[in-house]
């Protein structure tokens, strides 16, 4: 995919400053959008990176932790994985982890591979409150930080980082269960 695809499916649920300048979240929405599926399962995205000596901290080998560089747009990774989550839920589909590392920056549901390929799986909807979700949607709204090339990063001097830290808070507040709390 390129930005000609993801950018208008990011685009469509709210813009990247909102969703978070991340392909993990880039991805999900593009997913979500084109191929309206019943399930997003994440695999390799828990945005986790405690290096150890020797060990890999990316699908490449080792790096430095992209989603963690200073960027207005991932103040809090947990808010853009619940935006998320709600946003999928709101269309059908449930947002999953597969991932059996210990910690995640992802406030989805694990799952083990084994049941999501139980073709008697069903996901379940979490509960999430549509009371929070309204209000975080209204002052995105109300905000207006829309950037339709995608390229926000040229814009980022316009971008009020406690405005999108309070925005973050109101996200964070949608989640009324426990199923997925990051570790």
């Amino acid at each position: 995919m390129t930005a000609k695809e993801f950018v208008p499916a990011q685009n469509d649920f709210g813009g990247f400053v909102y969703a978070g300048g991340t392909m993990c979240f880039t991805a999900g929405y593009w997913a979500l959008g084109a191929l309206q599926p019943d399930v997003i399962a994440y695999l390799g995205c828990d945005m986790v990176y405690e290096a150890q000596a020797g060990s890999q901290t990316h699908f490449y080998g080792q790096g430095n932790a992209d989603p963690l560089r200073p960027d207005v747009t991932l103040q809090s990774l947990e808010a853009k994985s619940l935006r998320l989550l709600a946003l999928a839920q709101d269309q059908g589909c449930s947002v999953v982890n597969l991932s059996q590392r210990p910690k995640s920056r992802l406030m989805v549901p694990r799952v083990t591979l084994q049941a999501l390929q139980d073709r008697d799986y069903k996901p379940k909807k979490l509960p999430i409150s549509t009371q929070a979700v309204k209000a975080a949607l209204l002052a995105e709204s109300q905000l207006g930080y829309w950037v339709p090339s995608g390229k926000y990063w040229e814009e980022i001097e316009r971008f009020d980082k406690l405005k999108l830290s309070h925005i973050d808070s109101l996200w964070l507040a949608t989640a009324t269960h426990t199923e997925c709390q990051a570790a």
